[in-house]
């Protein structure tokens, strides 16, 4: 299998971060380059994540555009949204839908089996 070519990077760290790393490295049984590129990786997926959380709550980009950015399916970043308590923005066209599904659903209960709030179920929907 081919290997993805890799570019070098090299930087300056503190030592008692040094120190860390060397600690995990012995920990998991691997060597501090890897140690430092799996937090790396773990980082930048949580820093792309938080992005999309943002420009998402911040009503800049589309749960499609978030999910993308955040590198997850539509539906994880759906289920993102609902973990981290975040409302999820409905366009009107989804809205609609599911005001239509749910005065479907409540019609096909029958009346008598409907709540009085839905007793009356808005006409002007088509089912």
């Amino acid at each position: 299998m081919a290997r993805a070519a890799s570019r070098q990077l090299n930087i300056r760290i503190p030592p008692d971060l040094m120190s860390t790393l060397e600690e995990i490295a012995s920990e998991e049984h691997l060597d501090r380059g890897a140690v430092v590129r799996r937090l790396l990786l773990d980082g930048t997926r949580r820093w792309r994540l938080e992005q999309a959380l943002k420009l998402y709550c911040e009503d800049r980009i589309t749960k499609e555009r978030a999910a993308e950015i955040a590198g997850v399916s539509l539906y994880e970043f759906m289920d993102l949204l609902q973990k981290h308590s975040v409302p999820a923005h409905l366009e009107v066209a989804e809205a609609l839908e599911e005001v239509k599904a749910r005065v479907r659903r409540y019609r096909s209960i029958g009346p008598r089996q409907c709540p009085p709030v839905f007793s009356h179920p808005l006409m002007f929907l088509d089912p």
